[in-house]
């Protein structure tokens, strides 16, 4: 994009040329953006809501929190009719997990703090969150895995205590529906890589592998 000025002795005819190289050149005819505002700054305001929302909960909880200051990180659960943004839109159930209104997001969990997925709101009744080894939730993960109340009740909730030896891949999903949540990567430390719990199957069946060497290049091929 251009650097644009008008010097006070230029011509009104160069003013005009100029003002309107910056409308149309620089920032754009604003009927063609794709979002609902109707302005540039309403669609950068738009946008940052959008993009926010993703990359807090991507984010969410990487500081260390068992030090006392703050026992456990919190998603706030609700639940919603699956949009387009959902990764098993058109699949299992017709609703999805929200967390902190975020779209049934991955989530990246780290070894040694503790997460609570909090199910107070009543839009969660009959949906109650849990673990398992895989999407399609043939085996139920319960190692570290705490419940309180009933899902959509005040003070209900899942809770997770991270350790070194917590699966690399876990799923959160509704005890009842199919396929209304998503994937959650734990951060490995040298003992979970070193160990035969690194990789498990869907039934939670350690995975041995030739070598650590091979057990990393495993972990990097699946992201």
């Amino acid at each position: 994009m251009a650097v644009r000025s008008v010097a006070t002795t230029d011509t009104l005819d160069t003013f005009r040329t100029t003002f309107n190289s910056l409308a149309s050149t620089d920032i754009g005819d604003t009927a063609t953006m794709t979002t609902s505002a109707s302005s540039i700054v309403g669609a950068v305001n738009e946008l940052n809501s959008s993009v926010a929302g993703d990359l807090v909960i991507q984010t969410f909880g990487h500081r260390y929190n068992a030090d006392g200051s703050n026992t456990y990180t919190e998603f706030a659960v609700k639940v919603a009719a699956k949009t387009s943004t959902h990764i098993y839109h058109g699949s299992g159930s017709s609703n999805g997990y929200l967390l902190n209104d975020s779209v049934s997001p991955f989530i990246d969990l780290k070894v040694g703090n503790t997460y609570r997925f909090t199910q107070s709101d009543g839009s969660n009744s009959s949906h109650q969150l849990r673990l398992y080894y895989d999407a399609a939730k043939t085996t139920l993960y319960s190692t570290g895995v705490t419940y309180n109340g009933t899902a959509g009740s005040s003070g209900s909730y899942t809770q997770l205590v991270v350790s070194e030896t917590t699966p690399n891949i876990l799923y959160y999903q509704c005890v009842n529906h199919a396929l209304m949540g998503s994937r959650i990567d734990i951060d490995s430390s040298t003992n979970v890589i070193a160990s035969a719990t690194a990789f498990v199957d869907s039934t939670g069946t350690a995975v041995t592998f030739a070598s650590t060497n091979f057990a990393i290049a495993q972990a990097v091929a699946l992201g």
